[in-house]
């Protein structure tokens, strides 16, 4: 309420491993607020780096909520029990990495085509699902003609326009940030993390969040991970999931249908 002593974020919940993720996330855009409600930042300039930057440093808190260190040490979890890393990652590449090809592909063509170049209203619907099966290889029922625009299931469209991309960038930034704390700061397995208590991280995300839009982002980033923007973090932390991709998808073969 007052980005100081009193923070609130309104959420109706239920109490499950989603929403909890979820209340984390939420978090991460709170403290970004409060870091960069500074009087070294003017009120036009409180906002994040970049669009992206909000959402990398709420899906980053989101990520580490949920590892097994983090978990362990809050009660949640023993310590001791045995989790499967190839579902853990499986689940987490499901979440991040299988929504990049809308997010940057579908949604953000898509939203280029109707506001720079004036697509027609009678082809709305047409131009969705030829951007759907293009990146995410899918294709809608056979009576989705003119006559309704899927588009418009995304309020974004309508009222926040390349959202969407800076939720793409958001997430090659957060491993980025991340891989920075677990590797540089903790010394640490990126996939097995705790960052609770530790003085470095704070100081990290400290200089990473409370200079709010007053930098350009992409100094801000080099300054603080070492690193201009890359996707090489969220490869490498994906990289075991590899092997077991290869195997279950060996010699299989894929035609996409005309219709479903």
């Amino acid at each position: 309420m007052d980005l100081e002593q009193d923070v609130r974020c309104l959420q109706s919940v239920i109490p499950n491993e989603e929403w909890y993720e979820t209340t984390h996330h939420e978090l991460g855009h709170i403290y970004y607020y409060i870091s960069y409600t500074n009087p070294e930042v003017p009120p036009l300039l409180r906002s994040g780096a970049n669009r992206a930057f909000h959402e990398a440093v709420g899906s980053m808190l989101g990520l580490a909520s949920m590892q097994k260190p983090f978990l362990a040490g809050l009660g949640l979890i023993d310590a001791g029990v045995e989790t499967d890393q190839t579902q853990t990652l499986l689940k987490e590449a499901l979440n991040y990495i299988v929504f990049i090809p809308f997010a940057a592909g579908v949604m953000t063509e898509f939203e280029h085509d109707l506001y720079a170049a004036q697509l027609s209203e009678n082809q709305l619907n047409q131009r969705w699902w030829e951007l759907a099966r293009t990146y995410q290889g899918m294709v809608p029922p056979a009576d989705r003609g003119e006559e309704y625009t899927d588009a418009a299931s995304k309020t974004h469209i309508n009222d926040d326009a390349a959202q969407y991309y800076d939720y793409a960038i958001s997430y090659a930034l957060l491993f980025q940030m991340h891989e920075h704390i677990a590797r540089d700061i903790l010394k640490q397995d990126p996939r097995s993390t705790n960052y609770y208590g530790n003085k470095q991280v704070g100081q990290f995300l400290k200089d990473l969040l409370s200079p709010g839009a007053t930098r350009d982002w992409r100094s801000l980033l080099r300054e603080t991970t070492g690193e201009d923007l890359s996707a090489k973090a969220m490869l490498n932390y994906f990289e075991p999931l590899m092997p077991y991709l290869k195997q279950v998808n060996a010699g299989r073969t894929y035609t996409l249908p005309e219709t479903i």
